[in-house]
């Protein structure tokens, strides 16, 4: 027995080597940036929410679009209306006969060489309404595009919003991860500590790397997630996506009401888009009206000057002239089938609209009381978290706690952050939709 207890000992290492855990180490990521162009002079390289709205005004391309509509518009107003207005036409030719007399003996024909001035007056009188009523449907179609104009300015209003709001959010996450990588690194250094010293794990050196891993995997994503919300904000501006521009953390104002009723008549009231659909009602009931007066007979005064050169004569004359027809092969009853059919489009239209307002204001507020309720529950989480990291910490230290705690309890305070940078921006994002709902009023 003994001989074998010797022979055991001799082949053993006199010295072993301690263990060092394997482990790989990353390097913080840099952010992957696209090639900045510069942006033009008129916008300000930082900005807050009302600069970011105001550029978006001025820049935005479907708004572009959306104002030519309206002044297409006003030309249409003015053709129409041109037919209630005098109009006068000038006319003048020049005439040379080459051939004035004929053969067989027939004599000589009546010749009437060099120019004549024409210029004619006219007036309509009345056509029974026709054209006013024509003319006024073409208004209310104007005014149904001015209010198409103001609910594209509020849409890209609230566009710019939801860009701006979700890009702070992502810089905000941003920092939430390099924060959690800088504990990290120190439950690192900890861990190590206490394993040279004897009182740690091999385990808790690699779990803590490997936590500080993923914090940098996450630093990445989040840095990625940013630069898309950046993508996406420019684009909500109308600039070119690779502009880069600061922005300066503000927040959505609460919109003040009495009650909650309140909000849906306000929506009735305001919003851009029942505006719209009205002035349409509007137009197709004018269009109606004409329809009914497209066989009514027409009344017009006309005067008529012509100066003749050769033979040099003068004329002057005023006639009244009354066109109406009799028989209009169904033309009228026709017209009025189609124009009551619009009609009834456009009050059908005009109710579903009230039904999606009244709806959307509904949605919204649900959403931004949900979205309080979770900022304030969020508050409570990060607080007991970033409370359980500090207790664990403090166990640890101590070697009454594993470090298996020490790592659940800083993923705990980092997803409470994490849940606490989103409910604060639901907010936001919350607010904005019930101004937009209520009111649809864009910022100027």
């Amino acid at each position: 027995m003994k001989k074998t207890i010797l022979l055991l000992t001799l082949c053993l290492p006199l010295a072993a080597e301690p263990y060092k855990p394997q482990t790989q180490q990353v390097d913080v990521p840099k952010p992957v940036e696209l090639p900045v162009v510069a942006v033009p002079e008129s916008v300000p390289s930082s900005m807050g929410l009302k600069e970011a709205i105001e550029t978006a005004f001025r820049y935005q391309s479907s708004l572009k679009a959306s104002e030519s509509q309206v002044r297409a518009a006003e030309g249409r107003v003015r053709q129409q209306a041109s037919g209630l207005n005098p109009r006068l036409l000038l006319q003048s030719t020049y005439n040379e006969q080459l051939i004035n007399s004929l053969g067989g003996g027939l004599g000589g024909v009546f010749s009437a060489n060099g120019w004549t001035h024409n210029a004619t007056l006219s007036q309509l009188l009345t056509d029974f309404g026709h054209t006013r009523d024509l003319t006024a449907a073409q208004e209310h179609a104007q005014q149904a595009n001015q209010a198409a104009y103001n609910q594209a300015k509020s849409d890209v209003a609230l566009q710019v919003k939801q860009s701006y709001f979700n890009l702070l959010s992502s810089q905000r996450l941003i920092k939430v991860q390099e924060d959690s990588i800088i504990n990290r690194r120190e439950h690192v250094a900890e861990a190590r500590s206490r394993f040279n010293a004897g009182l740690g794990l091999a385990s808790d050196v690699t779990r803590a790397e490997t936590a500080l891993s993923s914090a940098l995997f996450q630093l990445s994503q989040a840095q990625t997630n940013a630069a898309n919300n950046r993508l996406q904000f420019n684009l909500a501006l109308g600039l070119d996506p690779r502009a880069h521009i600061s922005l300066r953390e503000e927040e959505e104002p609460q919109l003040n009401f009495a009650t909650t009723e309140q909000l849906f008549e306000l929506a009735l009231a305001q919003r851009p888009e029942l505006q719209q659909f009205k002035s349409q009602v509007a137009s197709a009931q004018s269009t109606l009206d004409a329809a009914y007066t497209t066989s009514t007979p027409s009344i017009s005064l006309n005067a008529a000057y012509q100066n003749r050169q050769n033979p040099s004569f003068q004329t002057l004359g005023i006639n009244m002239a009354i066109s109406f027809q009799a028989l209009d092969g169904g033309l009228q009853d026709g017209r009025i089938t189609e124009a009551q059919a619009n009609l009834d489009r456009a009050k059908a239209d005009l109710e579903g609209a009230q039904q999606r307002v009244l709806s959307q204001v509904g949605q919204a507020y649900l959403n931004l009381r949900n979205a309080e309720q979770q900022v304030q529950s969020a508050n409570a989480e990060e607080a007991n978290a970033r409370e359980t990291l500090r207790l664990t910490n403090g166990r640890y230290k101590v070697g009454l706690g594993t470090f298996l705690e020490v790592i659940d309890a800083q993923s705990a305070l980092l997803t409470a952050q994490t849940n606490r940078v989103n409910a604060l921006t639901q907010v936001y994002l919350s607010r904005a939709a019930l101004t937009r709902a209520v009111s649809g009023a864009p910022a100027e």
